[in-house]
């Protein structure tokens, strides 16, 4: 078929139409325009999607996909060098407060054992209050780090998310409608003193009126995980069903348990 330019209406050699692209430019006026404005029927082809980065060697992240189900369990990572830091450190700090506590009551000064705590002591020794907050806030950063886990499943209908520590559980389900996309988002806590990160990236789920993150190893197991998430999410459209707010059991999960 011939093409002609919309400007000058000169002819168009073929070497000079790029039906691979859509776009055609004309050597006698310079014009550059759409195959689809001077070619009837002619629809540019759609663009190729991006691929999906392949899983990094030292992911962490646990994921299974098939056609129409996504699950990203992020398991507990157990008992490393840095939450040994952080347990003996709890562990100090503790000890510390018990003994100081223990003078402010009085307990080591003689005779105190004969005779009532007096309420003073008791007053001086309430100060101390907001650290033992802070020695038990540790101990529970460390079972967190060593035991706790969190868990993603997306189906058609919903996005379930799962936090989980030994007993203790909080899950929570968002119609799938509600769910945007995945995004970077920074979640690192360092240590000044001595440089250590704890979950330096995570990959974070957007809905409506909120998010959940799922925390990474690195910035390429960031990137496999937003890529493999909002891939799932163009793929598999939306599916509105009469028991969105069903309570999975992860029956994925339970097989590797």
């Amino acid at each position: 078929m011939k093409i002609e330019c919309p400007a000058c209406h000169q002819a168009i050699p073929a070497e000079d139409a790029s039906l691979e692209t859509g776009w055609g430019k004309c050597r006698r006026c310079g014009e550059v325009f759409k195959l689809a404005d001077v070619l009837p029927g002619y629809t540019p082809p759609a663009p190729a999607a991006p691929a999906v980065p392949e899983r990094p060697f030292d992911a962490w992240a646990v994921l299974e996909r098939d056609k129409d189900r996504l699950a990203i369990q992020i398991p507990a990572q157990g008992m490393r060098a840095d939450t040994w830091g952080l347990l003996g450190f709890a562990t100090f700090w503790l000890a510390f407060i018990a003994f100081w506590t223990a003078g402010a009551l009085g307990v080591f000064c003689p005779g105190n054992q004969a005779r009532a705590i007096h309420w003073e002591n008791a007053i001086f020794a309430a100060f101390s209050t907001p650290f033992w907050l802070v020695g038990f806030l540790m101990l529970g950063g460390v079972l967190w780090a060593a035991r706790g886990s969190r868990t993603a499943y997306l189906d058609a209908s919903i996005l379930q998310t799962q936090l989980r520590c030994l007993v203790w559980r909080r899950r929570k389900t968002i119609e799938r409608s509600a769910v945007q996309h995945a995004r970077e988002a920074a979640a690192g806590v360092r240590n000044n003193d001595t440089g250590s990160s704890y979950f330096p990236c995570s990959a974070e789920i957007i809905y409506e009126k909120g998010s959940f993150r799922l925390p990474c190893a690195s910035a390429p197991e960031q990137k496999w995980l937003i890529a493999q998430i909002n891939d799932f999410l163009q793929s598999v459209p939306y599916r509105p069903s009469p028991d969105t707010d069903r309570s999975q059991d992860f029956e994925w999960q339970r097989n590797r348990e």
